[in-house]
């Protein structure tokens, strides 16, 4: 850091002898440079009419150099092809690495201008910038050294949105003992610092390029990593804490078991990764998240609050999670097959209504496909109201192919903030209705295939579902499904049952009321 020191003491040395004028000091404050002004000119005379028939005259050589110098002296403070300053960033940077025991709340100012840093890291010549300050190892000394939260919160989010410039991957990845010490954060019990951890996990394991970045071999030198991050999940009542944790999660599982593709390293992934811990912790969060009131008579027991869009994206990583774990390490699951499908029924329950249903994006394709392979790996277990909540929601998509809406819009509502950049790309606009009906159709195939007809009955004759209902679908689940080893006898079954209730035939169909 002598290099930094130097810089900035000289700075401050010229600021003493020279004095700034209060336009450069809110220039410094904000971080940004801006022109220099002529002291010899009147204020308000620059537009006087005596110099408007000079004004479209070619300035002679003297003026030409002392613009161009005037320019110079403009861009050799500014970072890259920004008009940040570098004796902003390298004073701010100075007075943070002596900043000792000292609580931010006690300096506003400086706080401010940390806040300011953070807001331009999503320069990428800033990031680069601050890399040749060498600021890694200064954040993580002062954070392992600091029990100011709010600073280390700061200091990680800075370290996030320096996540997304691909020169700070190769740093952690060249030093990966950074990335480790990063990691031994996950114990603290600071909610927001935790947020920012999880943001820059995700983001770094999400935008790193698959071929030259292999995270796994760094993230497993981590202590008890798995457990950290269960017990986060387990504990913490924060919302967002909760959000990103999933979404941390998520992104590992993607990036050790499909972008970083070797075969040789997936036991040893599913050893560290698929244990009862993480998936109680998933459980717990879920429920936290999404709660399961007591059951009042006449409710269907959950809250009639209308789900965001964060709220439906965080539901799909949840069933993303488990897809992925139930797919390749089904064996972990005996011991928890009614807490999963409690999950999915939470889910069914909201999507059922058309206010969250439609329109159709692309994270509700995503969830109706994690449904199905989810009931495909967990046969034998039949719940009678979930059931119904999907025939109920593919009955309303076949009738929006059937009478697609004009000016179809979002319902769902937001979180009361614009959704983030990143949210609104994974959301992936409306997607094709028939892709979501499709998949609803294929849930409720695996969901019915190994139940005996006496039981798709009673559920049937509880949901008051209409025959001509499963008439269409059989129609289309075999022409979608031909060759499916079970398509003929399982549509023969669900046709039996919807007969066998002949009196109730095409009476409308009603929410579930019981168990």
């Amino acid at each position: 850091m002598d290099s930094i020191s130097d810089v900035a003491d000289q700075t401050t040395g010229e600021n003493e002898n020279k004095g700034c004028s209060t336009q450069e000091d809110n220039a410094l404050s904000e971080g940004r440079t801006q022109p220099e002004t002529n002291a010899d000119d009147p204020p308000g005379e620059h537009g006087s009419t005596e110099d408007e028939s000079s004004s479209n005259k070619v300035p002679d050589e003297e003026d030409e150099a002392k613009l161009q110098e005037k320019l110079q002296t403009l861009k050799g403070d500014r970072i890259g092809e920004t008009m940040y300053s570098e004796r902003f960033v390298l004073s701010t940077i100075l007075k943070l690495s002596k900043q000792d025991n000292r609580l931010l709340e006690e300096d506003e100012e400086f706080e401010h201008d940390l806040c300011n840093l953070w807001d331009m890291t999503i320069e990428p010549d800033v990031v680069r910038f601050l890399l040749e300050q060498d600021v890694i190892e200064l954040f993580l000394a002062l954070a392992a050294n600091s029990q100011d939260y709010r600073l280390i919160e700061i200091l990680f989010g800075i370290i996030g949105n320096m996540c997304c410039v691909d020169a700070m991957h190769d740093l952690f990845y060249r030093q990966s003992n950074l990335l480790v010490t990063l990691c031994d954060f996950l114990s603290i019990t600071d909610a927001p610092v935790l947020v920012q951890l999880m943001r820059t996990l995700t983001t770094l394991f999400d935008r790193s390029d698959d071929e030259r970045y292999h995270w796994f071999g760094v993230m497993k030198k981590v202590d008890n990593l798995t457990e950290k991050l269960a017990l986060i999940l387990a504990t913490s009542t924060n919302r967002a804490l909760l959000e990103h944790t999933t979404e941390t999660v998520n992104a590992m599982i993607n990036r050790f078991t499909e972008a970083e593709v070797d075969y040789a390293q997936l036991n040893e992934f599913y050893r560290l990764f698929a244990r009862s811990c993480l998936l109680e912790g998933l459980f717990e969060a879920f429920k936290q998240l999404y709660p399961f009131p007591a059951r009042e008579a006449g409710s269907d027991g959950f809250d009639e609050e209308t789900l965001t869009l964060k709220d439906i994206k965080t539901m799909r990583r949840f069933l993303e999670i488990h897809e992925h774990f139930i797919v390749n390490a089904n064996e972990l699951y005996e011991a928890y097959v009614s807490e999963v499908d409690q999950c999915i029924h939470r889910v069914l329950a909201s999507f059922v209504k058309e206010s969250v249903l439609f329109p159709v994006s692309k994270n509700h394709v995503c969830i109706f496909v994690s449904i199905s392979n989810i009931y495909s790996g967990i046969m034998y277990h039949f719940r009678a109201e979930s059931f119904v909540y999907m025939v109920q929601i593919y009955d309303q998509l076949a009738e929006a192919l059937r009478n697609p809406p004009l000016g179809e819009h979002s319902n769902a509502p937001d979180d009361g903030t614009p959704m983030d950049e990143e949210d609104a790309a994974e959301d992936g606009g409306e997607f094709d209705v028939e892709t979501a009906c499709a998949e609803v159709r294929e849930a409720i195939f695996f969901l019915v295939g190994p139940i005996d007809e006496q039981i798709i009955r009673t559920a049937i004759h509880m949901g008051q579902l209409k025959e001509s209902t499963f008439e269409q679908m059989c129609r289309e689940l075999r022409e979608t499904m031909d060759g499916e080893p079970l398509l003929y006898q399982t549509c023969a079954k669900l046709m039996a049952a919807t007969k066998s209730n002949s009196e109730e035939i095409d009476v409308p169909m009603a929410n579930p009321g019981v168990e």
